[in-house]
């Protein structure tokens, strides 16, 4: 779906998603908004894989907050293997509370 010199974003079949790898900074946060916006349509709660994430900046917590906000009525976005420290970064803002937003360790991550 995307790639350059520090990330990968790939589809996923099985939970039907997404897994980024890499670094998500300002150099690349509005492809991978882009991307992320492009592959959830409204369907079934997709699954965002972030495991093989190393770093996320400003503009890519607010990318993935932004996604969160423009899902349909009743969808959830399952974010799985979020670091810790931006799960707490999450929490402590209230995003994680976000109707459309799931901080998850669901079975058969993405």
């Amino acid at each position: 779906m995307y790639s350059d010199a520090h990330l990968v974003v790939m589809r996923t079949a099985r939970p039907g998603g997404i897994m980024i790898a890499g670094e998500i900074d300002i150099s690349n946060t509005a492809a991978v908004a882009a991307s992320l916006r492009d592959e959830f349509d409204g369907g079934t709660d997709p699954h965002l894989d972030l495991s093989r994430v190393s770093f996320v900046d400003v503009s890519g917590i607010r990318a993935l907050v932004g996604l969160a906000l423009q899902m349909a009525p009743n969808q959830r976005l399952l974010v799985h293997g979020l670091a810790a420290e931006l799960e707490t970064v999450l929490k402590v803002t209230g995003w994680a509370d976000l109707p459309g937003l799931e901080l998850c360790s669901c079975a058969g991550e993405a």
